[in-house]
């Protein structure tokens, strides 16, 4: 990459992590774009996973079976949302490796912006709130449930602690953190956009939220729909529905 750039006449090791990131977001994207696409479900279907365990907590069976059926009907890995990390981090050891042994060709061309050699750490910091803004910001655009405490802690915990390493670190190393953390942003926001065109958004929606009011009114009434047992005795009381009124029944009377 760095050959790249010195072809083209603004040779910096500083912009060749740069594409070297965008040749590895390139070369990722089906498999982390899987991979977002099911974390983005997995917390969609959180309410009707809640739901699933309370109905069956005294029955664990049945509950570990309705939320296998659960993950199945939508296409759900539990353990996705592990995989673009763990891809990752090879990768991360690998430019932290490279940095700490990496002899510049030309020392000059380790200066990138305000950086003095990307095999040194930020004097400035910059890169560390850029690590921290971009890893909240990409926690943030996948979260469904804001309100969720575990999502919650992660997103405040997280980028302090990628803004600790940004801050120690070489900064060729915070920097392809950022870049793959912007790509990742604009990559989610576009998940977001095609998810709400997907039957997922109405699956987990308007029809299961009547299907829980309508177990939970049931479940309320003993078991039994008050609306329906009103109508059942007002036709064994009169007959038809509109002969079976009270007013019905005494013109009746009088007529006979």
């Amino acid at each position: 990459m760095y050959g790249i750039t010195d072809s083209l006449g603004v040779a910096n090791y500083g912009l060749a992590i740069i594409l070297m990131t965008i040749v590895i977001k390139i070369v990722l994207f089906p498999i982390t774009h899987k991979q977002l696409k099911s974390m983005r479900a997995m917390q969609e279907i959180q309410p009707r996973m809640k739901y699933i365990q309370e109905k069956y907590k005294d029955d664990p069976q049945t509950m570990q079976l309705k939320v296998m059926e659960l993950y199945k009907e939508h296409g759900v890995n539990p353990l996705g949302g592990c995989l673009p990390l763990v891809i990752q981090m090879p990768i991360f050891i690998a430019f932290y490796q490279s940095l700490f042994n990496f002899k510049f060709a030309v020392e000059e061309h380790a200066r990138f912006l305000w950086i003095p050699n990307i095999g040194s750490s930020d004097p400035w910091y910059i890169l560390a709130v850029l690590a921290a803004a971009t890893t909240f910001i990409q926690q943030r655009v996948s979260m469904v449930d804001t309100k969720d405490p575990t999502q919650k802690s992660m997103l405040y915990v997280m980028p302090l602690f990628m803004a600790w390493i940004a801050a120690t670190m070489p900064a060729g190393l915070p920097l392809y953190w950022v870049t793959f953390n912007i790509l990742g942003i604009l990559q989610q926001l576009y998940i977001n956009w095609s998810s709400k065109k997907e039957k997922l958004a109405v699956a987990t929606g308007t029809g299961f939220q009547l299907e829980m009011e309508k177990e939970t009114l049931e479940e309320s009434n003993g078991g039994h729909n008050t609306l329906t047992k009103e109508k059942v005795a007002g036709r064994e009381k009169g007959g038809k529905k509109v002969n079976g009124s009270p007013n019905s029944r005494k013109k009746g009377k009088k007529r006979g």
